[in-house]
């Protein structure tokens, strides 16, 4: 059975929506599958920052780690380098001192 694939490229607001959304519905699928890559393995807050600078509230309450927040849908910490629509791929690398890339279907 083939399946469904989705990617859903970068971690702001409106990706982690999107992911959110998709782990809730279409991710509970057998025939689905969707992955979120973002450079950042957490969601930050911002219209929150504010008061953490003002020291009303702990950076640890605007701050939220992304895998937990998904329990269906893949991740993948990494930078998108590139789109091809025509092959439907998505080029991805991840690492620090050796980057190397990954191909996403």
């Amino acid at each position: 059975m083939k399946k469904t694939s989705v990617i859903i490229a970068g971690g702001g607001f409106a990706g982690l929506s999107a992911a959110m959304y998709l782990d809730k519905t279409l991710a509970r699928r057998a025939d689905a599958e969707v992955t979120l890559s973002s450079r950042e393995n957490f969601i930050l807050f911002t219209p929150m920052l504010h008061e953490v600078a003002a020291s009303d509230l702990d950076i640890t309450t605007i701050v939220n780690p992304i895998r937990k927040l998904l329990k269906r849908t893949n991740f993948f910490d990494g930078e998108i380098n590139a789109i091809d629509l025509n092959d439907k791929q998505v080029t991805v690398s991840h690492g620090i001192v050796a980057s190397h890339a990954h191909e996403l279907s």
